[in-house]
């Protein structure tokens, strides 16, 4: 067996270091050795909460009529690939922070926030009381450390109002530090976990994720650089197989049924190959580098925006926008289908965006408007809550959010069915290996915390249970926490007491059981 191990390192060695196809020899191995695919978590948020009246399906369960908001995804042919959550309270007892900038932290990590930071801007910049759901389940559950990189963050534009950290982050670490609150805190200080801000230039994205991957994907150079190695791997198997049977004849009796095991394990790994390479097929397909984008491809950023009285503008953002969602998502679908990695988030925007749309407003279909600071001009709650307003510039004010609501989830949709139409490494589909909440920081333009919206796509191969809608809002499932969100996610990795096996973390547990009827054990 040390034998072995040796001779595996020096073809690693052999390999020049071409760490993807390090990994997807690697995964042969696992593969012919009975390994399932592995699970994925991507976590994704829109901004501005929604209009509720036009978000909300009607009927229940897997009866149910989808939404204009969510018409995207019916259209996309994802309905039983989602699950709509509808009606949660995502306010932990925060007490610190403004409705974004405490909505952002208090969804993802589904933790009190503990005061607001002296940032130089306003002082409602919420910090963070415990580490994301993404770190926590990184922390919690062994199968989503891949063997490249542990975690990526992602956002397409990063522009806020007055130097909010919190709006332009969903992920927070473990790790604690001490800062000068604006807020809470004690004796002007108060202590955070850590923000691990996203990165906003695709091409940076790239780097981290392919720099040491055989570059440029299935070319023809790279396709017989492929077949060199898996013919040296192949050479190896053959020699480990030999050590294998020597060693069987030193070995006690009662260790041969274990070498038997392995021999058999490398002698089907062996025969692929020698399939492969035999006829000619071997290929990259499976896990290709993605084109490495242009590196002038990057969302704005400015950390201070004037706001509110100016939202209209004359230059549309959603083009450049949509070209850096699709370049950011397409970087980490690769990743996770070359098994570099398995634990991710992506943001559109933050709450507190300037991100501007054309053509989305109803009154003038060339008028240019800044997504978050429009939204302000709605005053009342009822107007997004129950009805559509009366008031033309009101009612035209909310048919503009409902459209860059609808726009984002046909991108997000778009998104979401490449991740469905792709097979990894280990010939698993991508989607039903991945668990993909999808959330939002506010649940409407006036700040509320509640009734929270959600959906959650994808892990049908970790039991998750697509195909439905859940209004949380009323009846017996009333004052369910976000966190039971959370909790019902968890099971896809956890099984089905996620709650006792994140005992020690510190997100708020009240109202947070897992929502019934939406995972089962996986077969």
């Amino acid at each position: 067996m040390t034998r072995f191990r040796i001779s595996r390192r020096s073809f690693l060695a052999g390999v020049g270091g071409a760490l993807g196809l390090r990994i997807m020899l690697d995964n042969l191995v696992a593969v012919a050795q009975g390994a399932k695919p592995p699970p994925r978590f991507l976590m994704m948020h829109w901004p501005v909460g929604t209009v509720h009246y036009w978000f909300k399906p009607t009927g229940s369960g897997r009866d149910y009529t989808t939404s204009r908001i969510l018409q995207p995804f019916e259209d996309a042919g994802l309905r039983d690939d989602m699950i709509i959550l509808y009606g949660m309270d995502s306010n932990v007892g925060s007490g610190q922070g403004g409705g974004h900038e405490a909505g952002t932290p208090m969804a993802s990590t589904g933790a009190r926030c503990p005061g607001t930071r002296v940032n130089g801007g306003e002082e409602d910049d919420a910090a963070a009381g415990g580490p994301s759901f993404d770190q926590i389940f990184l922390e919690n559950v062994p199968d989503l450390k891949a063997p490249g990189v542990g975690y990526v963050n992602a956002i397409c534009d990063a522009r806020v109002d007055s130097l909010e950290t919190s709006t332009q982050c969903l992920s927070y670490g473990y790790a604690q530090r001490s800062i000068a609150a604006a807020r809470g805190g004690s004796g002007g200080q108060l202590t955070e976990n850590v923000p691990l801000l996203p990165e906003l230039s695709p091409a940076q994205l790239y780097l981290q994720l392919f720099s040491s991957f055989m570059p440029g994907g299935a070319t023809d150079a790279n396709q017989e650089a492929a077949a060199q190695a898996l013919a040296l791997r192949k050479s190896v198997l053959d020699f480990s197989i030999g050590e294998l049977n020597r060693i069987k004849t030193l070995a006690p009796a009662s260790e041969a049924s274990k070498i038997d095991l392995h021999t058999e394990a490398i002698r089907k790994i062996e025969q692929q190959l020698s399939q492969q390479i035999e006829d000619g097929t071997i290929s990259l397909d499976s896990c290709q580098a993605p084109a490495a984008p242009d590196a002038s491809l990057v969302g704005k950023d400015s950390a201070r925006n004037a706001d509110y009285g100016r939202a209209e503008t004359s230059t549309a953002d959603d083009a450049i926008h949509e070209q850096i969602g699709k370049a950011h998502a397409g970087i980490i679908k690769a990743a996770f289908q070359c098994d570099l990695l398995r634990v991710a988030t992506f943001q559109w925007s933050p709450g507190t965006n300037h991100v501007s749309f054309g053509g989305q407003y109803p009154d003038d279909p060339k008028a240019i408007f800044m997504h978050h600071p429009l939204s302000h001009d709605i005053g009342d709650r009822s107007h997004v809550m129950s009805s559509p307003p009366t008031n033309g510039r009101l009612a035209s004010i909310v048919e503009f959010l409902a459209n860059v609501q609808t726009w984002y989830n046909t991108r997000t949709a778009e998104i979401i069915n490449e991740f469905k139409a792709t097979e990894d490494t280990f010939g698993g589909n991508l989607l039903d290996q991945t668990v993909i909440p999808y959330i939002t920081e506010v649940a409407e333009t006036t700040h509320s915390w509640s009734p929270m919206p959600a959906m959650i796509f994808g892990g049908r191969a970790l039991g998750m249970q697509g195909g439905q809608y859940v209004d949380l809002s009323s009846g017996s499932g009333g004052g369910r926490s976000y966190n039971a969100m959370w909790m019902t996610v968890a099971q896809a990795y956890l099984g089905a007491d996620p709650l006792g096996a994140l005992s020690g973390e510190v997100f708020d547990d009240r109202n947070a059981d897992p929502i019934e009827g939406l995972w089962s054990p996986p077969e």
